[in-house]
């Protein structure tokens, strides 16, 4: 297992920072964040929501299986994802990001989540213009004074959005609870029909019921294990994996490598990450997050 003891390695190591949004923002916006790396970095994000991303410094890449899309320079909008991204720089680099919730995603963004999961694109449509101006705010900041930034520039945007729509709010509450693994359970917690519930989740989820609670239950078992490599495998998986076999081909299916390959690599930018959204935010990924902040 990947130790990063020494001062050295401490000193190269990506710094990770997260903010929560203004009281008022949080049923849309899970964090804001900040990373800086003094050294190329390679590392592999997990399943997560949608995201907006201000590149600082440097050149950052993201790349996903499956997809060619090319990452945009100055800024851009991330769709919500059910696989891995490998994310890299090719020497020292920064970026701020934004990261959405499903009601967040249908009122600031307002397109339909399935045309862009797992995609990657410039900031466009009305709001690109926007996104262009506070980009050059944002070079000239620093991070202690980003959030309050990020806070008025979404205030704003949310002024003009429609009102939350109940059945997202029920529906996103529902994903998290971790009490739903069936689509009809799903529905009847949503108080919706199946049909209904499959083409609100593509709207705003991005992915079919199915995939979703599939996808919930990769991550919560991800977020379980941690870094406690040194208890068995058998003891954290969710209950409702058949076996550790069943959760090894899973986990293949969503980052793209067995676990212990993944347990055993450096993780620089992600086990900070996890660390630091968990003591901000009280969650280690975006695709657990409770808006409320229970």
């Amino acid at each position: 297992m990947f130790k990063g003891n020494d001062a050295q390695t401490r000193s190269l190591a990506p710094d990770v920072q997260f903010a929560l949004p203004a009281p008022s923002l949080r049923p849309l916006i899970t964090t804001y964040y900040f990373v800086v790396t003094p050294v190329p970095l390679v590392d592999h994000l997990h399943p997560e929501w949608g995201n907006l991303r201000f590149t600082l410094s440097g050149t950052w890449t993201l790349t996903r299986p499956g997809y060619t899309d090319t990452t945009p320079a100055r800024h851009a909008l991330f769709g919500p994802s059910d696989r891995t991204g490998t994310v890299a720089t090719t020497g020292p680099a920064s970026m701020v990001g934004v990261g959405l919730t499903a009601l967040g995603w249908d009122q600031l963004i307002g397109e339909p989540a399935h045309a862009h999961a797992n995609r990657i694109s410039e900031i466009g449509g009305p709001l690109g213009a926007r996104a262009d101006a506070l980009h050059q705010q944002l070079l000239t900041a620093n991070w202690p004074d980003i959030p309050a930034l990020f806070d008025a520039f979404f205030a704003a945007l949310a002024a003009a959005a429609p009102p939350p729509d109940p059945v997202i709010l029920r529906a996103q509450a529902a994903l998290l609870s971790g009490r739903i693994d069936s689509v009809p359970d799903f529905a009847a917690e949503v108080g919706v029909t199946e049909r209904t519930l499959e083409r609100l989740c593509k709207r705003v989820f991005g992915f079919t019921p199915k995939r979703l609670l599939r996808r919930q239950r990769f991550l919560r078992t991800l977020a379980e294990i941690g870094d406690r490599l040194d208890q068995p495998l058998s003891e954290l998986l969710d209950g409702s994996y058949y076996d550790q076999s069943h959760f090894i081909r899973e986990f293949r299916a969503y980052m793209g490598m067995a676990p212990l390959a993944y347990f055993n690599g450096p993780r620089q930018m992600i086990r900070r990450a996890s660390q630091a959204r968990m003591a901000a935010a009280g969650a280690p990924v975006q695709g657990l997050h409770r808006p409320s902040g229970d």
